[in-house]
């Protein structure tokens, strides 16, 4: 796991996952004497160490990290940030409906068991599965710690950086207040998972997601087609170079799944859970935590079909159903 310099002053430190996907990319700036970050990796001792070895092969001094930038606060973006900030003593800068999820995500994640699970049931899982799936994200405690930002970001605003400005561009989808961060002066765009060279982020409709997530993302994305890019640094992956024609492509692989949701539920009103597992062939032999990705992905879709007057969705108080218009 190298550390490049992938611009003059821009550095990609990859650190490593326990997960399917084994990498995220923290970005280091130079910003005079200082430097800025982006995200901060999982609070695992794995990847604290390699966050350390990096820093000190670049000869950054903890103390000069005066401020680290979010993303948004999935684990892997955010484990560290509590403990850096305590370190460093930098501007810990996060868009604040993220900062609205951080509490019962991580701190009171009990009572969001609760509400998963009533989720669960009203989207047609039954009993036995939902009982292993309303826990499927408690792990993801462990990896990290909450901390009370400094600086709370709405999206579109300029940050002063190496006598330049980074703008903030709020990408909503992924995560309701995912925020990506264009350099203009550099021509490059931190595109967090907004923005992946090979797979499409988790689009998911679920008790913290925003009420539409998929039309946020594909709105979000054509805000993103609009900005001059030379050069997209993900959080994972390699840096790619045509941002218009991956989101061609990503919105394209989004229309082709709303067909096919479309089409399967031509047969007559559906649960979500039931779509979900049409739609993902094989995604029921797999771990929970890959079902219940699958169910939100699912309704997420179903979603912006209903929107859209593609697909009815049927609501009664004990389920919620989903046919053709």
């Amino acid at each position: 796991m190298q550390t490049v310099e992938v611009a003059p002053g821009i550095f990609r430190l990859e650190l490593p996952m326990p997960f399917e996907l084994k990498h995220v990319n923290v970005y280091v700036l130079r910003d005079g004497e200082y430097f800025t970050l982006i995200d901060t990796g999982l609070q695992t001792d794995e990847s604290r160490q390699a966050l350390n070895q990096k820093l000190a092969a670049l000869t950054v001094p903890v103390e000069r990290i005066n401020r680290i930038l979010i993303t948004h606060i999935h684990p892997d973006h955010f484990g560290l940030a509590g403990e850096l900030r305590e370190r460093t003593g930098a501007e810990l800068v996060i868009h604040r409906l993220e900062v609205a999820l951080m509490e019962p995500r991580y701190a009171r994640a009990e009572d969001l068991v609760h509400d998963v699970a009533a989720w669960l049931s009203k989207n047609g899982v039954p009993p036995a599965e939902a009982e292993f799936l309303k826990s499927a994200s408690m792990a993801a405690r462990e990896f990290v710690s909450v901390v009370e930002p400094d600086t709370l970001l709405e999206g579109a605003e300029r940050l002063p950086i190496d006598g330049t400005d980074i703008e903030v561009v709020w990408t909503p989808g992924h995560s309701p207040g995912h925020c990506c961060f264009h350099w203009p002066a550099r021509g490059v765009l931190f595109s967090g998972d907004h923005l992946l060279p090979k797979i499409s982020p988790n689009i998911g409709l679920h008790p913290q997601s925003g009420a539409d997530p998929l039309d946020d993302y594909v709105f979000s994305l054509q805000r993103i087609r609009r900005l001059e890019v030379e050069t997209v640094l993900p959080a994972h992956g390699d840096p790619f170079y045509d941002h218009r024609g991956r989101i061609g492509e990503i919105i394209e692989h989004h229309e082709a799944r709303k067909a096919a949701l479309v089409r399967l539920a031509g047969a007559g009103a559906k649960s979500g859970w039931q779509l979900a597992a049409e739609l993902f062939q094989g995604i029921m032999q797999r771990n929970v935590f890959q079902q219940r990705l699958a169910l939100q992905e699912t309704l997420a879709h179903c979603q912006s079909l209903a929107v859209d007057g593609r697909l009815q969705k049927l609501v009664s108080r004990e389920l919620v159903t989903w046919s053709a218009a």
